[in-house]
Formats: C-alpha cells, sequence, structure tokens
C-alpha cells in the first residue's frame, strides 16, 4: 500500500507499506511518476513500514532521483530499518539520496 501525505507546501510523503516487489512495483512506478509531474520540491520516501524492497524498486527510485535532479528538486528517504539502511549503505545508494533513518 502506497499513502501519499502533504508535508508542506514544498514537500509531500509517499508512505510505503509492506512488500515493495512484484506486482507492487509497478503501482509504486504509478505512484512516484504521478509525484514526478508534480510541482512539489521535495519528495520524500517513508520506508519505516517497508518489509522488502526488490532491485527493480530501487532502480525505479534512482530513476525517479535523475528526474527529479533535472527538475531541481529532491527525493530522500526517511525511516528505513537497519537492515535496509545496511543495504542501501552497501551499494552506495547513500551517496546519490539523503537516507536517514
Amino acid at each position: 500500500m502506497f499513502e501519499q501525505k502533504s508535508i508542506s507546501r514544498d514537500e509531500i510523503m509517499l508512505v510505503v507499506t509492506g512488500s515493495l516487489s512484484g506486482d507492487r512495483t509497478a503501482e509504486f512506478h504509478r505512484d512516484m511518476d504521478e509525484l514526478v509531474t508534480g510541482g512539489t520540491r521535495v519528495i520524500t520516501l517513508d520506508l519505516s513500514k517497508a518489509e522488502s524492497i526488490n532491485s527493480s524498486a530501487l532502480g525505479k527510485i534512482l530513476l525517479f532521483r535523475k528526474k527529479l535532479a533535472e527538475q531541481d528538486r529532491i527525493l530522500q528517504i526517511k525511516g528505513c530499518s537497519d537492515a535496509l539502511y545496511k543495504t542501501f549503505q552497501m551499494i552506495k545508494f547513500d551517496t546519490l539520496i539523503s537516507i536517514t533513518r
């Protein structure tokens, strides 16, 4: 499940619940595409309720980060588990995207 929350005029959050893999990756892509076409300056992914994430979803996050950077906008990740944070560090994801636990 994905839920959009308006944090401020300049920031919107997409809360990810459950596994971010399989069929859910397509739904995630649609939701993120909608946010990218919007005008919000900062998009935050809240992964505090995410159980797992696959490589396809990671690739989509990088794609959306690139699209947003081209528009001088920001993608950030908040609330990920220790295990997911360690995975992000291993693949150097944390050098491309601001990630906080």
